[in-house]
């Protein structure tokens, strides 16, 4: 090169790189020679050579610079440059710099992106052009960065890019750049991403969306915003736009850009009523249309298979649904179900749910029911909470037979109907009879049309000509008088007696108070004659027995006595009944009437030979508010039946109608007092001094006089109050010196035993009577077995005190009966004839008449027996509402009689049941009993509550029998509780005197006939033997 000398400003150092700049002018650099001299660069800078060109040069010729092969000299010479703020602001936005595969035209570096290759989706970004064999040093990219080249696109370029493209057609649209652009952007829209917090494009169509054709149920493609589509791909079933799930991640896509997971509930509420609508216009249209039946069925089942995805999407969203938010629902048809007229929709309180088949199993004829008179679905958890119920409840079944009962009985059947008015009969669902439930003609009636007299007393006969029709409670009569009955064709209802009860609650009629009835007494009547004496007579006998509140199972009119007293008795020649019913009338021949007498009196006309049953009736009518024929029997057998049989058959008739005892010589003694057995609080003495002495036939002195110091205890003289057939020396003999009041107890017991074995008094010369010879009776053995312990080898049970004395006993004295001294009642008289009974306690002379200081004895006894029994009844309490928990308990020293086991025991199973909540939630049946599951292992509360729940209706049955129970016995419902135990034989326990019901035992003798006489009969005898447990607790 050619050398000169020139000033240092215009010289550059001798090692700069001014090769970029060739071509523009000539650049002189200061000579090599003396850098080996010793000058330094930094002396030569300091002299004021320079390093780089000047600036204003640079920017002179900058656009006329080719840099597109190799930006990086200018780059580097740029990086050495000192450069100004002003000439950086200049570099940036000069045009200068040149983009990959671009000849065309040079860029500014904001224009340019540095390589990458995550941006080349995106056709609108320029790369600046670098060579590809040569790598970037970090102080270039920086040096480029500062310049202003990018490394990513700003937002609005790829929001304008996706837009554009997203809309094109779907033929023209590049799904795989858009899919990746979108995953480009999401994940810069992240966590400390490019982006975050920059994006509010919530209304641009951008979004690859799929949603289903409610119609046609295809699939249908679409471009949505992040604000009208959702990325859970299952609301797409209710129509909804979803994200494509062909993209990688719609979740990510979707929180990132804001996009709501479902729609709000109110949304989806809105959507449920508008596939309503477009379902009924739809078949609305083909129905217009004249589709074919199979063309129906097919849109049919598109409907239900489309409400079968709504439903299931739906139910998982239940718990963002608010109670309030459905009661737009409540009465609004959303529920389609198939109907015999093709597809019908339903509100939630119009359909049921389908139970599983091993539910139906178990649950019998209740669940026929249901699922003839309603459509039922399959369960849902949405479908639930807005009010779609396992079964109907008995007040739902109830008002839709009130609705539409011919709907009813005819989808019913005639049995089934029947049975759901056993049901409603059973737990009448409402709490008063409403004027609507009179006139509502939802009851049955049967009429007996061509009615056969040969076929009388065939009741499958009669019954198969009966035809059955639906009326209101007044048109329907309740058949108490069968022979008015079959005058006229009527409307009766059937003929059980929970049905009736509840006809006649409803308002039906007896048949004998529509009958009307009316007499006309035939030629000559006469009073006085023979036949009139004999039978007037016989009513005055019997009269106390008539008019007895305890023997009479109706109750009188308010009159009776006066009528009685002031009966006339006529014979008359003939007399003919005139019965009448609505238009209808019939003459028949009778034997007895009653009328009233122009003095206004009431008299009986009879006939000669006329029917004791007739007058039986006529009485009844004439004393009862209301007389059934067997009230006309129970009369009948009254005025017919002898004394003695009376007696026999248990009817009070010594103390009713007094019949004269025959004449016994009795020594004229003082009255004896009859003691008060009532008065636990009167000392012995006193009740010794209280005492009359008595004499016996061979004149010696009663023991409370001869001995008054032998220690008795006062126990001879409750005794003898109690069994006055026997003598005081005896009773003495048994107790022995100081008795004990087990000793007492003890001898109670025997006495009651040879009273039971009619025995009692064949030591005794002054009982003897009329074929009650003492001698002519053998003297039964006396055995160690207790009374008890015969009940066990199947003697019959009789009315009266038996066993029972060592309790009375106990309770004279004050003290608690012990276990041993408990006995029972026998049913076989002093002649081993079983049915006819005697009353405990009586003595073998009572058959012939006891004098008055027995009886009253006896009264008092059986007064105090029976308020014992009723004051151990008012003992027991309350069921434990939170269960009960007890170990196996053994009963040592059991009473003599008992049946012990191995080891001279008696095992009291332990318990341990917890409450069920059950479908009310408040752990009570329909009717307040409490309900209860055995929980003694985790397999049996498993189990426990398993059947429970799926059996409640046997529940509420059970509760009802048992209500009624506790209604009898005076109890509250409180009391009593009912439990499911799948293990042990414990039918029922006495848990402090609170009575515990298992439901198994129910379940399985009694769950299809629990309105039965012989399930009322089963339980009311466990009742029983529960409540004698206030009493005992050993059996």
């Amino acid at each position: 090169s050619n050398t000169k000398t020139a000033v240092p400003n215009e010289l550059y150092l001798p090692d700069i790189d001014l090769s970029a700049f060739s071509g523009l002018q000539t650049f002189y650099k200061a000579s090599k020679r003396l850098k080996k001299e010793g000058v330094s660069d930094a002396f030569l800078l300091a002299m004021g050579v320079r390093k780089t060109i000047k600036i204003e040069f640079l920017f002179l010729h900058l656009d006329t610079l080719n840099w597109n092969e190799n930006p990086k000299p200018l780059i580097k010479y740029l990086i050495d440059a000192d450069l100004s703020q002003q000439d950086l602001l200049k570099l940036r936005s000069t045009r200068y710099l040149p983009a990959a595969n671009d000849r065309t035209t040079v860029y500014a570096p904001s224009q340019l992106y540095l390589k990458d290759k995550d941006l080349n989706i995106f056709p609108f970004v320029k790369f600046l052009q670098w060579p590809s064999n040569e790598g970037m040093s970090t102080a270039a990219r920086n040096f480029l960065l500062k310049l202003g080249v990018r490394t990513e696109p700003p937002l609005s370029d790829i929001m304008g890019y996706l837009e554009k493209e997203s809309a094109k057609s779907v033929d023209a649209r590049d799904d795989g750049a858009l899919t990746a652009a979108l995953q480009y952007l999401t994940q810069r829209l992240g966590p400390k991403g490019t982006y975050v917090n920059q994006f509010r494009h919530a209304k641009v169509d951008f979004l690859p969306c799929i949603r289903q054709n409610l119609e046609t149920g295809e699939v249908v493609k679409d471009i949505k915003s992040p604000s009208t589509c959702y990325f859970n791909p299952t609301a797409m079933v209710m129509g909804f736009n979803v994200l494509d799930p062909m993209l990688s991640d719609t979740e990510q896509i979707g929180v990132r850009m804001n996009i709501n997971r479902d729609p709000s509930c109110q949304v989806l509420l809105r959507r449920l009523l508008q596939l309503v609508d477009i379902s009924t216009a739809r078949l609305d249209q083909l129905e217009r249309q004249g589709t074919g039946i199979e063309a129906k069925e097919k849109n049919i089942e598109k409907i239900l298979t489309l409400f079968e995805g709504v439903f299931l999407y739906l139910s998982s969203r239940t718990s963002d649904f608010q109670k309030r938010q459905l009661s737009e629902l409540a009465k609004k048809p959303f529920i389609p179900c198939k109907c015999r007229s093709g597809l019908q929709f339903y509100t939630a309180d119009q359909v049921f749910f389908l139970k599983r088949q091993s539910e139906g199993a178990v649950n019998g004829d209740g669940d026929s029911i249901a699922e003839l008179l309603f459509q039922q679905v399959e369960y849902s958890a949405f479908l639930s909470f807005a009010g779609v119920k396992t079964e109907p409840s008995l007040e739902e079944l109830f008002a839709l037979m009130m609705e539409k009962p011919d709907e009813v009985l005819d989808s019913l059947g005639e049995p089934k109907y029947k049975m759901l008015l056993r049901r409603i009969a059973a737990n009448p669902p409402f709490k008063r009879i409403t004027a609507d439930i009179r006139s509502s003609p939802f009851l049955l009636g049967y009429l007996i049309v061509d009615e056969d007299e040969s076929e009388e007393g065939d009741e499958t006969k009669a019954r198969s000509k009966a035809q059955y029709l639906l009326a209101k409670a007044d048109d329907i009569h309740i058949v108490d008088n069968a022979f008015l009955r079959r005058q006229f064709p009527m409307l009766i209802s059937p003929m059980e007696q929970t049905l009736e009860e509840f006809y006649r609650r409803i308002g039906s009629k007896y048949v004998s108070e529509v009958v009307k009835k009316d007499f006309e007494v035939m030629g000559n009547t006469h009073r006085g004659t023979p036949l009139a004496n004999s039978c007037a007579d016989r009513i005055k006998e019997r009269r106390p027995l008539l008019l007895s509140p305890s023997i009479t199972s109706r109750p009188l009119v308010s009159n009776a006595s006066s009528i009685l007293d002031n009966l006339e008795i006529f014979q008359a020649d003939s007399i003919r009944a005139i019965y009448s019913f609505e238009r209808s009338s019939k003459m028949i021949n009778v034997t007895c009437c009653s009328k009233v007498t122009k003095r206004k009196s009431i008299a009986i006309f009879i006939t000669n030979n006329f029917e004791i049953f007739d007058l039986g009736n006529t009485i009844g009518d004439l004393i009862l508010q209301h007389c059934e024929l067997k009230d006309a029997f129970f009369l009948t057998s009254l005025l017919e039946a002898s004394i003695g049989t009376l007696r026999n058959r248990g009817f009070p008739v010594d103390r009713i109608v007094k019949p004269q005892p025959p004449a016994v010589e009795v020594k004229a003694e003082p009255r004896k007092q009859t003691p008060d057995i009532t008065n636990s609080q009167k000392s012995p003495e006193k009740s010794r001094q209280s005492s009359v002495n008595g004499t016996v036939k061979d004149g010696s002195v009663d023991a409370a006089s001869s001995n008054p110091t032998q220690p008795s205890g006062g126990f001879d003289t409750i005794l003898k109050s109690m069994y006055p057939q026997y003598d005081t020396n005896k009773i003495r003999e048994m107790l022995g010196p100081n008795p004990s009041k087990e000793k007492a107890a003890e001898v109670a017991n025997e006495l009651a035993e040879e009273v039971n074995k009619g025995v009692a008094g064949s030591e005794h010369e002054n009982t003897k009577g009329p074929g009650n010879d003492a001698e002519s009776m053998p003297r039964a053995k006396k055995e160690k077995k207790s009374v008890l312990g015969k009940m066990r080898e199947g003697l019959n049970p009789v009315r009266g005190l038996g066993g029972k004395m060592p309790q009375m006993l106990n309770k004279r004295i004050g003290g608690s009966c012990p276990p041993q001294g408990v006995g029972a009642d026998v049913g076989v008289d002093g002649q081993g004839n079983n049915g006819e009974s005697q009353r405990v306690g009586r003595g073998v002379g009572a058959g012939q008449g006891d004098d008055a200081e027995s009886k009253g004895q006896e009264d008092a006894v059986q007064k105090s027996l029976e308020a014992m029994l009723q004051q151990s009844v008012e003992s027991s309490r309350s069921v434990n509402s939170a269960g009960v928990t007890s170990q196996e308990t053994l009963l040592q020293n059991l009473p003599e009689g008992i049946d012990c086991n191995s080891n001279g025991c008696e095992v009291v199973p332990a318990q341990n049941i917890r409450p069920f909540k059950g479908p009310y939630g408040n752990y009570n049946s329909r009717n307040g009993i409490r309900v209860m599951a055995a929980v003694t292992s985790t397999s049996t509360a498993n189990e426990a509550f398993g059947f429970l729940s799926n059996n409640f209706d046997a529940v509420d049955n059970f509760s009802v029998v048992i209500g009624h129970l506790v209604q009898i016995f005076k109890l509250k419902i409180s009391s009593v509780a009912i439990y499911y135990d799948p293990n042990g034989n414990t039918i029922a326990f006495n848990s402090n005197k609170a009575f515990h019901f298992n439901l198994r035992f129910f379940h399985s003798l009694h769950r299809h006939d629990w309105n039965s006489k012989g399930c009322y009969s089963y339980w009311f005898t466990v009742f029983c033997h529960e409540l004698a447990h206030n009493l005992v607790s050993a059996h």
